[in-house]
């Protein structure tokens, strides 16, 4: 470009009042300022824009037709700078969150409904994220947040992500409502030594099947048979079914009530962590949005 938006904007000024002092009065510029631009205009477009004489200021032709297009131009600056403005305060943007099927926790799901609340414009996408994975989907790109649950701790030492932990949930005992244990106030693991657990696959995340396991193994425990699910739903269905109990966490009961009973597990040594995740440098005004909803 040979000339800048302020060029432009004293040009409009000169246009609608046609009266340099009025104009730099509006502009806040001294009068010889104001016509050294308009000048330096002129001389970049190489046509005479304003007629000067002695008692009165008057558009040329090239004046009055450029006048139109510099309005257009001025307007569609201010609607790129709101637009830049918007995306500062996140309201404008993408976001990619990641989720574990378990991390559908109250304050995972308050959030998001805020988030959709505060930033309606903001691209939201939701993707979920197999269970055992904790930073992997960040470092690739793939979320710009992720919202986790795992056994224990969820930070590990990752000097490149930031965690916040948002709920530490107990144990649940899922069971077919008609089930005799499913009338009981508490339950321990020595409980359930008779029953078939209902166990998330080891393929899907082996870090819970693995614990798990092991949990039941320091109380004493050997389920008497195991069946295993792809997922959390698919857990509770066949818990409906009558087919076995199986251990989740509280947030379960979002996901499914009718023919189940829940009751607390007393003895569980390792607590559920649900925790968000997100790069340590990204400077997405979106996320800083979200992060400042979280608990």
């Amino acid at each position: 470009m040979k000339f800048e938006l302020r060029h432009l904007e004293a040009f409009v000024a000169v246009a609608e009042e046609l009266h340099f002092a009025r104009a730099a009065a509006r502009l806040h510029l001294a009068q010889p300022a104001l016509s050294q631009q308009i000048l330096r205009l002129e001389a970049a477009l190489g046509v005479t824009l304003l007629i000067r004489e002695r008692r009165r200021t008057a558009l040329s032709d090239a004046g009055r037709l450029f006048l139109v297009e510099a309005r257009r131009t001025l307007d569609q600056a201010r609607a790129a700078e709101a637009v830049a403005d918007r995306v500062r305060r996140g309201e404008l943007g993408r976001l990619r969150v990641g989720y574990h099927p378990t991390a559908s926790s109250p304050p995972f799901l308050a959030a998001l409904a805020a988030f959709e609340k505060a930033a309606p414009d903001v691209e939201l996408s939701l993707r979920e994220l197999q269970m055992g994975t904790l930073g992997q989907p960040l470092r690739d790109d793939l979320v710009d947040i992720a919202f986790l649950s795992t056994l224990g701790d969820v930070t590990h030492g990752q000097p490149d992500l930031r965690t916040r932990t948002l709920s530490t949930e107990r144990f649940l005992v899922a069971l077919p409502a008609a089930h005799p244990l499913a009338a009981r106030d508490r339950l321990r693991l020595t409980d359930l030594a008779d029953e078939t657990l209902v166990l998330l696959r080891r393929d899907v995340c082996a870090a819970w099947h693995d614990d798990l396991v092991a949990m039941c193994a320091r109380a004493g425990v050997t389920p008497r048979a195991v069946r295993h699910a792809g997922e959390l739903g698919t857990q509770l269905t066949l818990v409906t079914a009558g087919l076995g109990a199986a251990l989740v966490q509280e947030s379960a009961r979002l996901l499914r009530t009718d023919g189940l009973a829940y009751v607390p597990l007393t003895d569980a040594d390792r607590p559920i962590t649900s925790a968000a995740m997100w790069r340590a440098d990204d400077p997405s005004p979106a996320l800083a949005r979200l992060l400042g909803l979280l608990p």
